[in-house]
């Protein structure tokens, strides 16, 4: 045979076969993962049947979060009274009392991973006094995810969350960027904003209304997600039907960072009626100017007025004249006045006014926007809108910078980016990996072509020299990977192939007694490894708090743009499920992680969010200057521990304390300290000589500054939101406590030493060992405090 033609028909023979291996492989491949979706999805959890066959033909999506609508990666709320009692098996005893019946009930969904999570509830779900309505909380990881609930070992319900749609169509996961009203009455016409009949679009505002009382849920964990709650008297009834627990969910969740917006008119009168809880949220009248004052200085009965439409005509710039209305006279000199007016008789008072409650805030307008006098006005919308800023303006343009090189567009993927580097973990870099194909290629080239073909004349050794240098250099870079591993393996203790990098944030409000914190974890192990996952308050955090009341310990994160993942499709059935375990003490709760999978040299994203009572007494004496934006006064450290890098924040300037300000710390007067501009402090802009101004660009490339991240994240909008990241704020935005800066609060903010919070391991597959895993660990503390107006001597 002539040998060039045995030269070509060899290499045809090798590119066939090297293409037919690959092409088995992925087939085998994609045949072993299609098959152990279908037999190991917890959508079909039996192995056989479909969804549909499993969930019946009952229409159960409503029973998910409020009136369907969910966020993908929050807590969300499952109805459990909404189950058949066809279900129930022979001898069950489910009676009106307890309508799920005996047994603990546990939800099964898949994480942001695509990694099953069953979160045990025989204490969540119990959460209202008559148990006509009961509750359970699961964190559904993508749309559609699967939703399986079972008492005991039967499933009594498989079905799915609904899908990523428009809200305004019915029960649809709310989009990420849209905002979510939670409307207890008339919704005023928020759920018709950017929708259009003729262009066939749909609403932009995600709004349930609910129209019953056990459509709500009844833990503040059951509004995770939402951004506001409109209500008014068209809603008067659905309020005196909530049982307790459910008024003081929505009460924690406002004091935690939620928002209110609240219509006060001529209805106002039946309010402490109908909600005393809510009308127990409004401030106290400093001025004393209303005669029914109770002995704590809040209003007993809301004094009702007529007022004079004239100021809000104007405020809107109104075409259509609108008649005198009566409407809840409002307390002077406290919280934000947006809007002022005039009674009737010509009297000046406040027409809206924003209040700080706590950690959130409530918007008032003493007028009832539902009744007909407003209803008919078509400015009605426009004057919610101002009153609301930002929350309801669709913007369509977009802010976030087209040109970015990042795959996520969030704060919370460049703190994802930020918080998940290891060193422990080596990392390789595009051009060590191109060097390493250049290699494989240079010996593969001359080797194959010209010793074996030319200097041999022996084609057929390709066969054999081709794997053998792909293993040898495979074996090479093996050899160096694992010299590498055993030299640091004897630099430090076995416990470092486990590290976990933290970004915690505690809040303390010393004016309402409100203490929140917020940790997102992200665990890395070198080695496969299954955890117990527990989470204790600190020696530092019981110093301050003696009564930590609640700490929820989950998995977070999800697959998408705003934290930068990739979309898994199904279940991820290389890893085993887990549990997400709730255990409440008298009135404690403490949900805690068992037999979480780590894949060998992976990380798992996990948030801890806690409650407490705080038990700081010594409020420091701080006023602000009569005719100035400038404080005055002593400064004092409430906290027991060091105050590290601090600084004392009041509307947009902010005071640089020292390094470290020890426990009791005092600083005798506030006008020696360094005094900045909050917003240039924040994007560290300078003046220099000649007058020029430069500020640092914020780069979403850069995940080398956690303390840097920390403060975007907690004043997002302060320094400009998107106009200045390039990148939006919502998965972490309750973080962002900017409102918070007020003419009657400033924040001390700092650093803690120490964190507040401590992660406990117990590893599984080590003999139970306990262990607590070292790290990347930042921990910062916003303390809001009290600030008066100085007297004139």
């Amino acid at each position: 045979m002539n040998p060039l033609l045995s030269i070509i028909i060899h290499r045809q023979l090798q590119r066939c076969v090297v293409v037919g291996s690959v092409l088995a492989v992925l087939m085998v491949v994609f045949a072993a993962e299609t098959i152990g979706q279908e037999n190991l999805s917890p959508s079909n959890p039996n192995g056989s049947g479909s969804d549909s066959a499993l969930a019946g033909s009952r229409d159960n999506a409503s029973i998910c979060g409020i009136t369907g609508h969910y966020r993908i990666g929050r807590w969300t709320a499952v109805r459990l009274t909404e189950l058949d009692r066809d279900d129930d098996e022979p001898g069950t005893d489910r009676t009106d009392s307890d309508p799920v019946g005996p047994g603990t009930i546990s939800i099964e969904t898949l994480d942001g991973d695509g990694v099953r999570a069953v979160y045990q509830q025989p204490s969540l779900a119990n959460d209202s006094g008559n148990a006509r309505a009961r509750y359970g909380y699961v964190i559904p990881g993508s749309e559609a995810a699967p939703v399986i609930l079972r008492r005991g070992e039967r499933v009594i319900l498989s079905q799915r969350f609904p899908l990523l749609g428009s809200p305004s169509r019915g029960p649809s996961a709310v989009p990420p960027g849209m905002a979510w009203i939670v409307s207890l009455g008339d919704p005023l016409g928020v759920d018709a904003i950017g929708a259009n009949d003729l262009l066939k679009r749909d609403a932009m505002i995600a709004v349930s209304q609910p129209t019953s009382a056990t459509e709500l849920p009844g833990q503040s964990l059951g509004y995770d997600g939402v951004d506001m709650i409109m209500i008014n008297s068209a809603g008067y009834e659905l309020l005196r039907d909530l049982e307790p627990s459910q008024s003081q969910a929505i009460v924690d969740w406002v004091r935690n960072g939620g928002r209110v917006f609240l219509t006060l008119g001529e209805s106002a009168a039946q309010l402490p009626e109908v909600a005393p809880w809510l009308y127990d949220l409004l401030p106290k009248d400093t001025s004393k100017a209303s005669g029914a004052m109770s002995s704590d200085g809040r209003v007993n009965q809301p004094e009702i007025i007529r007022l004079d439409p004239s100021a809000i005509e104007t405020y809107t710039s109104a075409q259509m004249p609108l008649s005198a209305f009566e409407g809840m006279k409002l307390p002077r000199g406290v919280g934000e006045i947006l809007l002022t007016g005039r009674t009737t008789r010509r009297v000046s008072t406040p027409l809206a006014a924003e209040y700080t409650v706590g950690l959130g805030r409530i918007t008032v307008i003493a007028a009832d926007l539902e009744s007909d006098v407003f209803a008919l006005w078509p400015e009605r919308l426009d004057l919610i809108r101002r009153l609301t800023g930002s929350l309801l303006m669709i913007n369509r343009k977009q802010e976030v910078a087209a040109s970015r090189l990042t795959a996520f567009d969030d704060l919370a993927g460049q703190t994802r980016a930020t918080l998940d580097q290891f060193s422990i973990k080596r990392h390789f870099s595009f051009s060590v990996l191109a060097l390493v194909l250049m290699a494989l290629i240079a010996l593969i080239g001359p080797l194959d072509y010209l010793l074996i073909n030319r200097a041999l004349g022996k084609p057929l050794l390709g066969w054999l020299t081709f794997p053998v240098v792909a293993l040898g250099l495979s074996a090479v870079l093996v050899s160096q990977s694992v010299t590498a591993m055993v030299s640091n393996k004897t630099e430090g203790s076995a416990t470092t192939t486990v590290q976990c990098n933290r970004l915690e944030v505690i809040d303390i409000d010393m004016i309402d007694h409100v203490g929140r914190g917020f940790a997102w974890s992200f665990l890395y192990s070198h080695p496969a490894n299954q955890f117990d996952i527990d989470v204790l308050p600190s020696e530092d955090l019981k110093s301050f708090s003696s009564s930590v009341g609640r700490i929820y310990t989950a998995p977070f994160g999800t697959p998408g743009q705003a934290f930068g993942g990739i979309q898994i499709e199904g279940e991820d059935s290389r890893l085993p499920p887990y549990e997400v375990v709730a255990n409440r003490t008298d009135d404690q709760i403490r949900v805690t992680i068992e037999d979480l999978a780590i894949a060998p040299r992976s990380s798992k994203s996990i948030a801890i969010r806690l409650s407490f009572d705080p038990d700081l007494t010594e409020i420091p004496s701080i006023q602000r200057r009569r005719g100035s934006e400038l404080l005055q006064g002593q400064l004092t450290n409430p906290l027991p521990v060091d105050l590290l890098d601090g600084m004392l924040i009041y509307g947009n300037w902010v005071y640089l304390l020292p390094t470290r300000l020890p426990p009791g710390g005092r600083i005798e007067s506030l006008s020696d300290l360094r005094q900045k501009n909050f917003r240039w402090q924040l994007s560290r802009q300078q003046i220099f000589e000649k007058s020029k101004i430069t500020n640092e660009t914020w780069e979403p490339s850069n995940f080398d500054s956690p303390s840097r991240m920390a403060e975007m994240l907690m004043f997002h909008d302060a320094v400009g939101g998107s106009r200045y990241t390039g990148l939006r704020h919502q998965p972490l935005s309750f973080l962002d406590s900017s409102h918070l800066l007020t003419h009657d609060r400033c924040i001390l903010m700092g650093r803690l030493g120490s964190s507040a919070t401590e992660i406990r391991l117990r590893d599984i597959r080590n003999d139970d060992r306990q262990q607590t895993p070292s790290g990347m660990s930042l921990s910062m503390v916003r303390i809001v405090l009290p600030v008066e107006t100085a007297q004139r001597k």
